[in-house]
């Protein structure tokens, strides 16, 4: 079977006809993985770090056509590829610089102590290792921060595994282009190709196939919270079941104080909409609740939002499966008797279009109906009115897992009300932002791309961020291992950063 990229923009064939691999080619490039991840495992930081500098390199050298092909099969324009482009490489180069220090290794040193209370103390010491092959799923919003050179993938190499990706079916020429520059990447280090790996296909067995191989050893997602409970119910269900590090949906909610709205409604107005609009709403931190308080300026503030929504012009959206997602979305909060619509964008003037909507609810409503929590993926906001500060707290309990949430306040606010949000919030997400606006994920060593379940499946892990390497490694214990035996970064004389007796 063969299948073509689809250019959303007009339902037109894009690029080269992909063939679906089958059964045999993923068990085949899993074998093969599996039969080099050694290689990659045994590494120096700085083998590894010249490894990475390498992919980003190779990936930096196909720019142009990666900007080409990306652009066609998601409708997305040049500048935002060519910022994703940039950002992939980034990745890349963070992982090196963290890789080559050797603090990923994590190493602890306890030595023989025969003194030691209550018993003599044997040497014991202490490192991370890589957990083997790698299944990744790349996502359909990003074609390259989030796709097969990810960072999920960025991370996984970083550790040393193997990778075996799952290409998007809607952007499938890309993830070939990026196969070939991780390929070359490899070879001029003097590693296996065989240790990145990318799988084409629609068949959605071919998920079954990835999660269930017992050469698998982790599983990184990102994409619904349907496909996430699949992965997380076939990792679990294995004779040997393994981690998945799934980064599902979120509602990330928006808290903006009465006092905010009454100094300065224009630029918070603005700054919503804009952070609501990007990229067509096809963001996983997209601004989906808006929870206010009731008071004088309120509806005057909802207006200005609402005005902006009315003004948007429609953009076309990733994929045909993801408008028609989006519109059954809005259509069962349009059908919600305790929903009402405030604006919708102009007319769609092409397929695939996004017309952004707002809509408004009240705290008891959002309360009294889970249907209300269900993500729309796209342009869509619910605005919730609160009566009471109270309400807003409670409202805020009620929260399922986040990936992240936002306050938008004033310094002149109730600093105990926002001590107790806060409070709440740490429990509910991943990330929390005062006075700035979600969309937008920075890469850097304290970003957390993470929260409570069902916006991740792991609430202790990241995906972006140089602490996503720690998904895809093992701590091991070595007990009276003899010197001339010990991995390098055990001995003594290693230089990599190390705890030695508690010091």
């Amino acid at each position: 079977m063969t299948f073509f990229a689809v250019k959303p923009i007009d339902g037109t064939p894009y690029g080269v006809e992909i063939p679906e691999h089958s059964k045999g080619d993923v068990d085949s490039f899993i074998k093969k993985a599996s039969a080099s991840v050694s290689t990659i495992a045994a590494q120096s930081p700085q083998e590894r770090a010249l490894l990475l500098r390498t992919i980003a390199a190779e990936i930096e050298a196909v720019r142009t056509s990666l900007v080409e092909s990306a652009c066609a099969e998601t409708a997305l324009p040049e500048a935002r590829i060519g910022g994703e482009i940039t950002r992939t490489t980034v990745q890349f180069e963070l992982f090196a610089r963290l890789v080559e220090t050797g603090k990923h290794l994590g190493v602890a040193i306890d030595k023989a102590d025969p003194n030691y209370s209550p018993a003599p103390r044997p040497d014991i010491r202490k490192m991370n290792v890589p957990l083997g092959v790698v299944a990744i799923f790349a996502a359909s919003n990003f074609p390259l921060a989030f796709s097969v050179a990810g960072g999920d993938a960025a991370s996984a190499i970083a550790a040393g595994n193997a990778v075996v990706a799952k290409a998007h079916p809607s952007h499938p020429n890309t993830c070939a282009t990026i196969e070939l520059a991780i390929k070359s990447a490899l070879k001029k280090c003097g590693l296996s190709e065989d240790l990145f790996s990318i799988v084409q296909g629609v068949n959605p067995e071919i998920t079954h196939w990835l999660a269930l191989n017992d050469d698998i050893k982790a599983i990184g997602f990102t994409g619904s919270e349907v496909v996430g409970r699949i992965l997380v119910n076939l990792a679990a269900s294995r004779k040997e079941p393994i981690p998945v590090f799934a980064e599902m949906g979120s509602l990330n909610p928006v808290f903006v104080t009465s006092t905010a709205i009454a100094d300065r409604s224009e630029a918070l107005a603005k700054g919503l909409i804009d952070s609501a609009l990007m990229g067509s709403g096809q963001f996983c931190t997209n601004p989906g609740l808006l929870i206010v308080k009731e008071a004088p300026e309120l509806d005057a503030f909802i207006q200005k939002v609402s005005d902006l929504i009315s003004a948007a012009v429609p953009t076309t959206m990733l994929t045909p499966g993801i408008h028609q997602a989006y519109e059954s979305g809005v259509k069962k909060l349009e059908g919600n008797s305790n929903v009402k619509l405030l604006s919708q964008a102009k007319e769609a003037s092409g397929p695939n279009q996004c017309c952004a909507r707002l809509f408004q609810t009240t705290a008891q409503a959002f309360l009294n109906d889970h249907a209300l929590r269900d993500e729309v993926f796209g342009s869509s906001s619910l605005v919730i009115r609160c009566k009471t500060d109270d309400e807003v707290l409670g409202l805020s309990k009620s929260l399922e897992g986040q990936l992240t949430a936002t306050v938008l306040m004033e310094p002149s606010d109730n600093a105990a009300f926002v001590k107790k949000l806060l409070s709440i919030l740490e429990r509910k997400v991943g990330r929390i932002l005062f006075n700035g606006y979600p969309t937008g994920v920075e890469v850097c060593h304290a970003m957390v791309h993470g929260g409570p379940f069902p916006a991740t499946s792991d609430s202790r892990t990241t995906s972006v961020g140089t602490e996503a390497i720690w998904r895809f490694l093992r701590p091991v214990c070595y007990q009276d291992v003899p010197a001339d035996l010990l991995p390098q970064a055990l001995k003594d004389s290693s230089a990599v950063p190390k705890l030695v007796n508690g010091k």
